[in-house]
């Protein structure tokens, strides 16, 4: 009799063990994720804004996913500005994430068609969105996503010419210049090349090596030398002799580091004696 009840037990508890089992079921798969990691503005010149954004795909799945492509577009103010797509995309492995970067620029003409809302909103909102698409047969859905940020309308520093110390062949020349910064966040000088041009020869001017910080709508002068050697003195030498009313202008290229990336302006000053 309990050999008996023992197995009807038994069977009692195989049978369980079964339904759990099949109630379970194949375990469902995680869908990859995507995110915005980046979207910011990286070199601000008087032609373009340059940006960069970054994505990072996870794979949560328990297999190894390929991904076909992304397409991705760039709003400015809401209106779509273009759409591009990007196919070189890392087959990754389970768990493991994978960042995609992208580099993307905006024309200060695209800009101006839009300075009523831009001013309206005191800045200007710019968005980046798209879908990534996994391979068709992994079975998932393509992935959308989205980001926007908003920056200053960005403004190109002012120079103007702030005179002279010493003449082109003492033995150091210095030239200075003014320099404002137009926009309401600070900005700092980071580094000048520049070039004096005398009669259409250039020279090159050495830049300080101390940074200057740029407050908003403030005035700074920084000064350029020249330091001469023997070739350069005697260069200065024939060519005022070869053409007596010297004429010389400041040319060259003005770094900025800024909040909102780096503003790199030329420069093109007429020189006064």
């Amino acid at each position: 009799m309990v050999t008996r009840i023992r197995v009807v037990i038994g069977m009692l508890i195989c049978l369980g063990f079964v339904a759990g089992c099949s109630s379970k079921g194949p375990v469902a798969e995680k869908p990859p994720t995507v995110e915005v990691s980046q979207l910011n503005s990286t070199v601000i010149t008087p032609q373009l804004v340059k940006f960069q954004a970054r994505i990072i795909i996870h794979n949560r799945s328990s297999r190894e996913l390929g991904f076909d492509r992304v397409d991705y577009a760039v709003d400015l103010q809401g209106q779509e500005l273009f759409t591009s797509s990007f196919s070189e995309l890392l087959r990754t492995r389970k768990g493991k994430k994978q960042t995609v970067t992208f580099h993307f620029q905006i024309s200060m003409e695209d800009i101006l068609d839009q300075s009523v809302a831009i001013l309206a909103e005191g800045g200007m909102d710019v968005g980046f969105r798209g879908m990534v698409y996994p391979e068709p047969a992994s079975g998932f859905s393509p992935l959308a996503f989205r980001s926007t940020i908003a920056i200053p309308v960005p403004e190109i520093p002012e120079v103007a010419f702030g005179g002279t110390e010493g003449v082109p062949m003492s033995r150091e020349f210095v030239v200075k210049l003014r320099i404002m910064n137009t926009n309401g966040f600070e900005v700092t000088v980071n580094r000048i090349e520049s070039y004096l041009e005398i009669n259409q020869v250039q020279y090159q001017l050495l830049h300080t090596e101390q940074v200057t910080s740029l407050e908003p709508h403030r005035w700074e002068t920084i000064e350029l030398t020249m330091e001469n050697t023997t070739g350069k003195t005697l260069s200065l030498i024939l060519n005022t002799l070869q053409s007596p009313n010297m004429e010389f202008r400041v040319g060259g290229t003005v770094e900025c580091r800024s909040p909102y990336g780096w503003i790199v302006f030329p420069i093109a000053l007429p020189g006064q004696d």
